[in-house]
């Protein structure tokens, strides 16, 4: 599906963390919207996977967060990485 490839090849390059997650929240609104919603492990697969290696340490993580971490949660912790990797 196009949007599933559109998610897969978002990278989060120089924009901001609120910038980057919105634009994958919205895709993934998107799928939820036509019948075809992401579990909360997908998307956070989808969101780690366009991060460069200053969010290694967020990404392991979300890798090992059981049950997934839920979009909210990532957001906050993408925030505050951002935070960290910037100062």
């Amino acid at each position: 599906m196009a949007l599933r490839s559109e998610l897969a090849d978002i990278k989060k390059l120089d924009s901001s963390a609120t910038t980057y997650f919105n634009k994958m929240k919205v895709l993934a609104d998107t799928l939820t919207s036509i019948g075809r919603p992401l579990s909360d492990e997908e998307f956070a697969g989808f969101v780690i996977k366009g991060l460069d290696a200053d969010y290694d340490n967020l990404a392991e993580v979300v890798h090992n967060a059981k049950p997934a971490m839920p979009p909210h949660e990532l957001y906050s912790r993408l925030l505050f990485t951002e935070q960290r990797v910037e100062a």
